[in-house]
């Protein structure tokens, strides 16, 4: 594996057109995979939105009605616009027939896991073990839910720990960089002073260095990702290189 692919790629090269284009040229051109961890994030983001957004059409009776409810019910900026990325592809592979969407739902979620793979020419990279990347999706009683994709720091059911173990010298110090996060400081330096191990908020807050960490068992040292702001200092510091689209 050359270039390892982020989660905002994996999600914008299935849902944002302007984007697509670019992406799947780096895939076609370079041999791209990406990580448990990551699909293990797609899974927590738009996988996790999707069933928000079945559970809201078991309820609609129309796609005017689905719309009002996302509007109006309170979601984070982010998976509002999740749930309308979903939505909108639905509608489109459908052309707008509302019953035949309803009919087609419960096999969406391994659409997008095969769209996820679509194109990846190595095996996903695993030392995480991502307990997240294998959750499934549960239909009883006309609802969904998708247990598993959520973890804490009690769980004790990934390698998270004896990843963070063996990479944890490249990031000495890294909290003292300019340009992080500051919820990724906060988290390096809890796991820094043994307040914290790398589990549940921790292991998610810490998501774009673990990721980049991962990426430094490609053959090119490089990531792609379509948030280049956040992953810079660490890249930088780690000497990870950027494929910028």
């Amino acid at each position: 594996m050359d270039i390892l692919l982020d989660t905002t790629v994996q999600i914008e090269r299935i849902f944002k057109q302007k984007r697509k284009r670019a992406i799947e040229k780096i895939i076609s051109d370079n041999n791209c995979g990406s990580s448990t961890y990551v699909l293990g994030e797609f899974k927590n983001n738009i996988v996790k939105d999707f069933v928000t957004l079945y559970n809201i059409m078991q309820i609609e009776k129309d796609l005017a009605g689905v719309r009002d409810k996302i509007n109006d019910d309170v979601f984070s900026d982010r998976s509002f616009k999740r749930v309308y990325y979903i939505f909108n592809d639905l509608c489109k592979m459908y052309q707008d027939d509302y019953d035949l969407i309803k009919e087609e739902l419960r096999t969406y979620p391994e659409r997008l896991e095969r769209r996820f793979s679509y194109g990846l020419k190595s095996p996903l990279l695993n030392e995480t073990d991502c307990h997240r990347a294998k959750a499934r999706i549960e239909f009883a009683d006309s609802k969904a839910d998708i247990p598993g994709v959520n973890c804490s720091k009690k769980d004790d059911f990934c390698a998270s720990c004896e990843f963070w173990e063996k990479y944890k010298e490249y990031i000495v110090g890294l909290e003292d960089e300019s340009g992080l996060q500051d919820k990724m400081k906060t988290a390096l330096v809890k796991l820094r002073d043994g307040q914290e191990t790398l589990k549940g908020r921790v292991c998610k807050n810490l998501g774009d260095c673990i990721i980049s960490l991962e990426a430094l068992q490609t053959t090119d040292k490089k990531v792609c990702t379509t948030n280049i702001g956040d992953f810079k200092p660490i890249c930088d510091y780690i000497g990870v290189k950027l494929c910028e689209l």
